[in-house]
């Protein structure tokens, strides 16, 4: 069995942080496997972060040579991509750079819910992709079939890696920040639309009139079901790794929120108590 110290940061007295439990990330968690050494974790994702990285210069710059390079940060999938190619490189920078708790402070964790949704929405786009938006994508010639199941479908086994080696936690209510992200990137289609003229994919455009409400409503279903899929998946993982022994107590985020709810309300209690005896 492992000994982690899992030292969480403290926490913030902001209500919203508190609630989406941004202050419940632990650093430790990030850098360190179940399965592997912190060395070997690196390595894998090194190689992960490579791959994204030429992936993504080759996508752009083929965009760009057709003419598309404008268009190509409107697409959700490729800005999917760009968040998980960022978390990669980022959190491959720390691990180079060896874990120290004092270097770890709140900047890292709003950096790590920063690329949370592209993160998790990775698995999101190949299902919208391969069922929507692909038809022609593999008869395209070699570098766009290449791109294209990169993209949208090894990025998905890039994300799940990580999710399986990393220890990170994931609490539930982080689902309303995914679906607020998803909202904004609604929003800003529109704007693309109504500046630019296109609407980034067709099943988007309004003038379809119900069906295109029913798009938005399966899109957000999909995002949703994605959602607790992950979840399966982090606690599926800390099952086998507490039932091999990797660990003694899998400590639950929604968990670790109660407690942490009922420890300030301890203190604030005391406080007051304390308060009183002086007056």
């Amino acid at each position: 069995m492992s000994n982690y110290q899992d030292e969480p940061l403290k926490p913030s007295r902001y209500a919203f942080i508190r609630w989406f439990g941004f202050d419940q990330f632990i650093p430790e968690q990030a850098v360190t496997s179940y399965w592997v050494s912190a060395k070997v974790f690196f390595t894998i994702r090194f190689v992960c972060a490579l791959y994204s990285t030429i992936v993504f210069w080759t996508s752009l710059g083929n965009s760009i040579s057709n003419g598309e390079g404008q268009k190509f940060f409107t697409a959700f999938t490729n800005l999917t991509f760009v968040g998980l190619h960022s978390y990669l490189v980022y959190r491959s920078d720390k691990q180079v750079r060896k874990y120290d708790r004092s270097n770890e402070d709140r900047q890292t964790c709003v950096a790590h819910y920063f690329f949370f949704p592209s993160f998790m929405l990775s698995i999101v786009t190949p299902v919208v992709f391969w069922s929507l938006l692909a038809r022609g994508a593999t008869t395209a010639g070699r570098m766009s079939t290449w791109l294209n199941v990169s993209v949208h479908g090894v990025s998905f086994f890039l994300m799940l890696f990580d999710v399986i080696f990393n220890r990170m936690k994931l609490p539930i209510r982080l689902i309303v920040f995914v679906l607020l992200t998803v909202l904004f990137y609604m929003f800003l289609t529109f704007i693309i639309h109504a500046t630019a003229g296109f609407w980034v994919y067709p099943f988007l455009d309004w003038q379809q009139g119900p069906k295109a409400a029913i798009w938005y409503f399966v899109v957000a279903i999909v995002v949703v079901v994605s959602f607790f899929i992950m979840k399966i998946v982090h606690s599926i993982r800390d099952y086998i790794a507490l039932k091999t022994g990797k660990i003694d107590v899998v400590t639950s985020p929604d968990a670790t929120e109660k407690v942490q709810d009922n420890t300030n309300i301890i203190i604030h209690e005391n406080t007051q108590k304390s308060n009183t005896n002086y007056v």
